[in-house]
């Protein structure tokens, strides 16, 4: 089914429920599980809040018995996440919906919504 799923973090909510779904699909399907989570632009606040992240994306899947490779990268998140499934050959892309509508949604877009447009792989959204 999937040989490699690929996790896309922030600091949401929804990104923690996304990150609990891959994990349950990893010991589902005895899968590799990757993460990672993008900064718009490098500062040290942004590194050393992605460093964060991982950290804690990190414990929650060794604490689940699993071990993760992990990604932090600078750019758009859209394009690194589609970016890193390819080179990575990711079966499944996780990723959390913080659920933007109306105006919002249609000025800015959605994370969500560009990697479902482009990725190659499978998605999975969560909400």
């Amino acid at each position: 089914m999937y040989r490699r799923i690929l996790v896309a973090m922030d600091s949401s909510d929804m990104a923690k429920k996304a990150l609990d779904r891959a994990v349950k699909l990893a010991q589902l399907t005895d899968s590799e599980i990757y993460v990672v989570t993008v900064m718009k632009e490098k500062s040290s606040h942004e590194t050393a809040k992605a460093e964060r992240i991982i950290k804690e994306a990190e414990d929650y899947i060794n604490s689940q018995g699993l071990n993760a490779e992990t990604f932090i990268k600078e750019g758009e998140p859209p394009d690194e996440i589609v970016f890193l499934a390819m080179k990575k050959e990711i079966d499944l892309i996780v990723l959390g919906s913080r659920g933007e509508t109306g105006v919002r949604r249609i000025l800015i877009g959605s994370t969500a919504q560009e990697v479902i447009r482009f990725a190659e792989c499978s998605v999975l959204v969560v909400k």
